[in-house]
């Protein structure tokens, strides 16, 4: 027994040696925290930016100018054209592209009476104007469509010699629907004053003359906004060129300033094209046929010619945007507006 106590004793004595050793100050025993510390997590990284969509103008050569013409409103910008935009061609050129669904698409103008683009807009400060359609001696040769009935018709005859040969052809419409989507086509209006719309053109007949059931498809025209001019370039995404049915003497395969209007359904986007011509910069213009393929390449579907030539013009909050082919501003009975 007294051998047990004996050995008991110097293991008691030998831990408290040891734990008085191992201690830190005054022979404190040290309580080891055996406890996990784990790491701080690592920070979420930031979530990366996503994509700007691509900018099929811009793909396609076109530069933003926008900011050149001031402020104007966000659902509209403005762009100018790469000077070789046409093989072999020097081109200046500017469209203005609007989302059909914000803007304003509104025609200027009564069936008679002149303006300059800046008197058109000195009166009312659009946006964007261009010029409209046809004239002659101040009065409008081409439709003027406004808050859903008829200022003035495309003109309902012409003639090469105005004695014995007459046409009555339909003309190039562009319009606006009551639920705000935009088409073109061809509209007649006859003696009775009833117009009627057409998704073809007429094959120029001397003494033909349309109505509802001719050409074929025909229908009684409704629109809220329509302007008249031609030939019909694009409609449904095919080339038209529609000229010669039209009875349009244009020079329409010469190099000439051009103004024209389409659509993108795809897109939503109103799209209001000029170019530069006559030799002005040494830019002869385009043909009708360049502009119906420019205006198919950036997505308009449906686009109808306007005056052209000396009448062509473009202007941004009241600036110029191509140099008019007259050396000034055309007086023009019509014009169309973007806001």
């Amino acid at each position: 027994m007294l051998r047990k106590l004996t050995i008991l004793s110097a293991a008691c004595l030998t831990f408290a040696a040891f734990a008085t050793s191992c201690g830190e100050g005054e022979g404190k025993i040290q309580w080891w925290d055996w406890s996990y510390n784990a790491p701080e997590p690592e920070p979420e990284p930031e979530p990366e930016p996503e994509p700007e969509p691509a900018n099929p103008f811009i793909e396609k050569g076109w530069t933003n100018v926008t900011s050149d013409f001031g402020t104007l409103p966000e659902h509209i910008s403005v762009y100018k054209s790469a000077e070789n935009m046409v093989l072999n061609k020097k081109c200046i050129a500017y469209i203005a592209v609007a989302d059909a669904k914000k803007a304003t698409f509104s025609v200027l103008g009564e069936e008679k009476g002149y303006n300059t683009p800046s008197q058109f807009y000195e009166a009312e400060k659009h946006s964007v104007i261009i010029n409209g359609g046809f004239f002659w001696d101040g009065t409008s040769l081409s439709l003027i469509w406004r808050n859903g009935a008829m200022v003035c018709p495309n003109a309902q005859v012409d003639s090469p010699d105005w004695t014995t040969t007459f046409y009555y052809m339909p003309r190039g419409t562009f319009a606006q629907r009551a639920d705000g989507s935009f088409f073109v086509g061809w509209t007649y209006t006859s003696t009775s004053g009833k117009t009627y719309w057409y998704p073809t053109s007429m094959p120029l007949e001397a003494g033909k003359i349309p109505s509802l059931s001719y050409p074929a498809g025909g229908e009684n025209f409704e629109a809220a906004t329509a302007i008249g001019g031609g030939p019909v370039l694009v409609r449904e995404g095919k080339v038209i060129n529609s000229y010669k049915d039209e009875y349009l003497e244009i020079n329409p395969t010469g190099n000439r300033p051009r103004t024209a209007i389409g659509y993108n359904p795809s897109a939503g986007q109103l799209i209001y094209f000029v170019c530069q011509g006559d030799g002005y910069d040494q830019c002869p213009g385009l043909t009708l046929e360049d502009v119906a393929n420019v205006m198919l390449g950036i997505g308009c579907t449906e686009t109808c010619n306007l005056d052209g030539g000396g009448s062509s013009c473009m202007l941004v909050n009241g600036k110029e945007t191509i140099k008019p082919s007259d050396g000034r501003q055309r007086s023009v009975v019509s014009a169309v507006a973007l806001d």
